[in-house]
């Protein structure tokens, strides 16, 4: 029996060795060379890429520049928007309060922001509909809760452009502006891309008392040592942002300080896609979550819930799981959200075999991450480029997974 128990232990080893993915030379230079290409071809201004295996980076180069008028160099602390890769760290720091029992994924967001009591459902005829159901702190990490972007013709988005949040100083005034605003959809209908992060931001510092820059340092970036995250640039650091660039009748355009300037430590901090970050200070991030909540013998959430958090929760929120995705709002790559991650499987092409299990998210201005457990592999991609199309982290996936 215990010869028994010792194959079986074995054979579960030896397919743990086998899963795992050895980052080659080979693969080393297939990736340079194509970020140089993409560099020289004028596709993007620059890049920065980072790969680590077994909490050990195993790749990690820079290309281009983060400025082209300058020509100042792409350097591996370079200041970056992250945008939308925000969101995953303000939802960790959410489920991090939920740990201490301030509140619940069931808990009702009007608990904690009673201007919301009023929200309306529109419909696409013009008429208001009553709630069906309480919006919960769940919708909001899940994406379901039927707020939205302002980003397609949908009569509720009109309304958003009109509003102009993004132009908002304050948490106050944020919220009083989404008060005002109707849902696009009933609670836990779709999954639908939203705000619904950056009112989790709000909910983080009603609950604290504290700034969500103050809170954010406080939980994360002080103790990972996330020195060059914030969302606002210290006057010493400007020359290290890169420029964020769109192409414009074929060329990399520079867009300046549009969307958010980061110069000031006051203001509304955006949850939804506020911060700026280098690479090494998100592989720091990452690396904690590779570990199931814990880097270097400091614990920042449980295994239960970073479990919890990478696991999908679609199907028990949505009243019709077959049916995810909102006409209005872009869908994902697999029919998996957690709480604050996509959830993405990669198979074989030919055996069908499962070869990675990820979640990830990415920015509005071509910043990607995924982290894959099941190889204990996480990656990162930097550029600076609206509509980027991510077509960098297909190709990244390509070498690694061998696809």
């Amino acid at each position: 029996m215990n010869r028994f128990k010792s194959l079986i232990l074995l054979s579960i080893w030896t397919s743990n060795i086998l899963l795992g993915i050895s980052f080659t030379d080979q693969m080393t230079d297939e990736i340079n060379r194509e970020f140089k290409k993409r560099v020289k071809d004028g596709t993007y201004a620059g890049i920065t890429g980072l790969t680590a295996i077994n909490d050990s980076i195993v790749y990690f180069n820079t290309f281009g520049y983060q400025n082209l008028k300058t020509k100042e160099r792409m350097e591996k602390d370079t200041i970056f928007r992250i945008y939308s890769m925000t969101k995953p760290i303000v939802s960790v720091a959410l489920m991090q309060l939920v740990e201490q029992g301030k509140l619940s994924l069931k808990t009702p967001i009007i608990d904690i922001i009673p201007e919301f009591k009023n929200l309306k459902v529109l419909r696409e005829d013009g008429s208001k509909e009553r709630l069906n159901k309480a919006i919960t702190i769940q919708h909001l990490l899940t994406h379901t809760a039927g707020f939205s972007y302002g980003w397609s013709d949908h009569p509720v988005d009109k309304k958003y452009r009109v509003v102009d949040i993004w132009s908002i100083k304050t948490s106050q005034d944020f919220i009083d502006a989404v008060a005002k605003l109707p849902l696009i959809q009933q609670p836990g209908e779709k999954w639908h891309y939203s705000i619904a992060v950056d009112i989790q931001g709000v909910i983080i510092e009603r609950i604290t008392g504290r700034s969500l820059s103050r809170h954010l340092n406080k939980v994360f970036f002080t103790p990972l040592k996330m020195r060059d995250t914030d969302f606002f640039i210290r006057q010493r650091d400007g020359d290290r942002l890169a420029s964020n660039y769109r192409i414009e009748n074929g060329r990399l355009k520079d867009l300046g300080t549009r969307y958010f300037d980061y110069q000031s430590e006051e203001g509304f901090h955006s949850g939804g896609g506020g911060l700026l970050s280098t690479i090494e200070d998100y592989h720091q991030f990452a690396q904690m979550l590779l570990n199931k909540g814990t880097y270097k013998g400091v614990q920042y959430i449980t295994e239960e819930t970073f479990n919890l958090m990478t696991s999908d929760h679609l199907s028990e929120v949505l009243d019709d799981p077959s049916n995810p995705w909102s006409p209005h709002s872009f869908g994902l790559d697999d029919r998996g959200f957690g709480l604050g991650f996509a959830i993405k499987k990669l198979y074989d092409p030919d055996t069908k075999e499962l070869i990675s299990e990820q979640y990830s998210w990415n920015g509005a201005a071509g910043t990607e991450f995924w982290v894959d457990p099941m190889n204990q592999l996480l990656n990162i991609i930097y550029i600076q480029k609206m509509n980027s199309g991510y077509k960098l982290g297909d190709f990244v996936q390509s070498i690694i997974y061998k696809q």
